[in-house]
């Protein structure tokens, strides 16, 4: 984390957000963040940012602005800028939940000061934000049930599952969801993303676990960047105490970089000796992306006594241990309206021993 605060100013004020970047950028221990309007900065999506800076706006004070930030719930402390900042201005900010008040036109020393002392408070309050685990599952060939193992097990812990997915069987559709935003939301945000943006583009599915949707057109992946990988994984420690990213069969420094950046790598794949032929493959890609051999094992999908491989002669063969074995009689895919809701006990188990870590 860099030692400078990195201040969000928001305003419907064009010029003033200007004169106010300038000054931010300019002092020590500051920078500016972004500038938002007002109605962006209530839809959560906006850059990483450790302090907000509510500004007047053409015929609105900042503590108007404020409010319904505020009462939203934002846990980025809130310093107000308004040209009237008397005492009774003061004390309602206070009261409304703001960290401090500048008086506009603004002090360059006053406003770096407050920014910062606010920034600095809000790290300390926050510095275990960060502690949430993130399992990516992918698989070894199409056709696996890579998608439905990992939208069960995030179903099962009630985790934030990220759809990383390539492909038009997107998890929004498997389950029923009418996502309003998804990652190409959050990809206009380059590396700024927070876990508050994160929260605010996930849906909530009846079953508890929470949807961050790829975009409804497969081609948009192309013009994500792939930083964006890592810094999903990094956000979403913030967001949720487990997330599981669903990248599918992994292509692309998008899918390399989330993997990298994850805790673990579960690895999807059925019990015949062409899909075991490409787990080795697979194993290979992620290393020579620096995904360490220790962290990753594997999901056997539709395994049964009569096929090609026994789950020893699978461990033996790729040389990496199986967490969970799925029976083909388990049933994994289920249609209708409860569809990737339903986890067979091997995936459910797996999923507990994920949330205990």
């Amino acid at each position: 984390m860099s030692d400078e605060i990195r201040c969000l100013v928001v305003t419907a004020d064009s010029v003033l957000a200007a004169a106010l970047v300038s000054m931010l950028d300019g002092a020590h221990g500051v920078r500016s963040s972004g500038v938002l309007d007002p109605a962006g900065a209530l839809s959560g999506i906006a850059p990483e940012s450790d302090v907000i800076l509510v500004c007047d706006g053409p015929g609105q004070p900042a503590l108007a602005i404020a409010r319904p930030l505020l009462a939203n719930g934002s846990v980025l402390p809130t310093v107000l800028a308004s040209r009237h900042a008397d005492l009774a201005a003061y004390r309602a900010a206070m009261a409304a939940g703001a960290r401090g008040l500048v008086e506009l036109p603004a002090d360059p020393g006053a406003l770096a000061r407050t920014v910062a002392e606010a920034g600095q408070a809000g790290r300390g309050s926050g510095a275990a934000a960060e502690a949430g685990r993130v399992v990516a599952v992918c698989g070894a060939r199409g056709g696996a049930g890579t998608s439905s193992v990992a939208t069960a097990i995030a179903a099962a812990a009630g985790a934030l599952l990220v759809d990383l997915a390539p492909g038009f069987d997107d998890a929004a559709g498997r389950l029923g969801c009418a996502p309003g935003r998804t990652i190409a939301d959050l990809a206009v945000l380059g590396g700024g993303i927070g876990s508050d943006a994160v929260v605010q583009v996930a849906a909530r599915h009846p079953s508890g676990m929470r949807l961050v949707s790829a975009p409804p057109d497969p081609d948009a992946f192309a013009l994500v960047p792939p930083d964006l990988g890592s810094t999903l994984v990094r956000a979403a420690r913030g967001a949720a105490p487990l997330s599981v990213f669903d990248i599918g069969v992994p292509v692309g420094e998008l899918a390399g970089r989330a993997a990298a950046a994850a805790d673990r790598i579960l690895v999807v794949t059925t019990p015949d000796i062409r899909s075991v032929a490409c787990v080795s493959s697979l194993v290979a890609w992620l290393d020579r992306r620096g995904v360490s051999a220790a962290g990753v094992s594997l999901v056997v999908n539709r395994w049964r006594r009569s096929t090609e491989l026994s789950l020893r002669g699978i461990e033996r063969s790729v040389a990496l241990p199986i967490a969970c074995a799925v029976r083909s009689d388990d049933k994994l895919e289920q249609r209708g309206a409860e569809s990737g809701t339903w986890c067979p006990r091997p995936l459910r188990e797996l999923a507990e021993r994920l949330e205990a870590g």
